[in-house]
């Protein structure tokens, strides 16, 4: 089976899962049969690239990497939008890569309508579109007999929704709690260690964890995105991140931290979803924790989630310092399980 993908957005995640299918080519062929090709790259400020017999992803790594612009790449190189790949391109599956904008969700949520309208299936990373959009997308999808998946908009890799679909069966979801965003994790374990938060953000940008802006994660706007996602997928929230109550770790000090270690807890940013009379609330604010919470021991960068359940309890799931490269695989888990459902329904 030959698979044709396209993909929107070539940044650290999108470039990782690149190299991810050069190095799993053969597996792919021997285990699954399954020959994939990338015929388009669109990129925002980096050049996009088309190619219908099949893109050559080692030489445009190699060119990303030497020029960090994809127009060096030669034949196939031209500016287009990623609305105009779409209609140019004859591919199976859109896997969309840009980043977040926490105001809309948007170009996403367009660039997912219109590749789903043209009967291609969609992978995201990005959450906005399922954080502000899920149930129009969702249903846009089904309409046109397209899947839309997503595992990688939260805890990179980490196959929450998988879990939910195929082993929870049956189990309804009563609570979401977790801890969402590394940045702001990592950057409060470093000043229950002393550190201001000036100097703990600070080491968290040197190490590459942090953007030169991290306001969306100490703000706790990534976690009420995600916290968004989590709830509109797995509880039917119709949340959307601007009506997730939130607060982040900016007002914090280290005695705040200091003062909680005396008491024998630990401050967390944790988010929230939960089922009332009135429908499902979502919050997001730092809390103080103790020794039995299953968050007691998620440090740095890692994350986890706790998904409170009418059959299965508690379920928690840790996510131990993750690196790009656990995102860019659930793109590729996503893609296997499309191939799966393109299999179980050939005509």
């Amino acid at each position: 089976m030959i698979l044709r993908l396209a993909l929107i957005g070539f940044g650290n995640v999108g470039q990782e899962f690149a190299r991810m299918l050069l190095r799993k080519r053969e597996w792919l062929l021997s285990s699954k049969g399954l020959d994939i090709e990338v015929l388009a790259i669109a990129t925002r400020s980096k050049g996009s690239l088309m190619s219908e017999r099949g893109l050559d992803l080692a030489r445009v790594l190699e060119v990303e990497k030497t020029h960090g612009d994809l127009r060096h790449y030669g034949e196939g190189s031209l500016d287009i939008t990623p609305l105009e790949m779409i209609d140019r391109c004859d591919a199976d599956v859109m896997v969309e890569l840009t980043t977040l904008d926490i105001g809309s969700g948007q170009p996403a949520i367009d660039h997912i309508s219109y590749a789903l309208r043209s009967k291609m299936h969609v992978i995201t990373a990005n959450k906005g579109p399922i954080a502000f959009a899920y149930d129009r997308l969702e249903s846009l999808a089904k309409s046109m007999n397209m899947k839309l998946r997503f595992e990688g908009t939260v805890m990179d890799g980490t196959p929450i929704f998988n879990l939910a679909e195929k082993a929870l069966q049956g189990c309804e979801v009563i609570r979401i709690e977790g801890i969402l965003n590394s940045t702001s994790n990592f950057v409060l374990t470093e000043m229950s260690g002393g550190r201001s938060l000036d100097d703990a953000v600070k080491e968290a940008q040197r190490r590459g964890i942090a953007e030169a802006d991290p306001s969306l994660d100490l703000d706790g706007w990534d976690a009420a995105a995600k916290i968004s996602v989590l709830a509109n997928v797995l509880m039917g929230a119709g949340s959307a991140p601007d009506k997730v109550v939130r607060s982040g770790v900016t007002n914090l000090s280290p005695d705040d931290l200091t003062a909680a270690a005396r008491e024998g807890k630990k401050v967390k940013l944790v988010a929230r979803a939960e089922r009332t009379e009135s429908g499902v609330v979502t919050s997001v604010s730092p809390e103080r924790l103790n020794c039995t919470s299953p968050f007691w021991s998620v440090d740095g960068t890692s994350s986890a989630v706790t998904l409170v359940t009418d059959l299965m309890g508690n379920i928690t799931i840790l996510e131990i310092d993750p690196e790009v490269t656990q995102t860019a695989y659930a793109v590729l888990s996503d893609l296997l399980l499309i191939v799966e459902w393109m299999r179980c329904n050939e005509p």
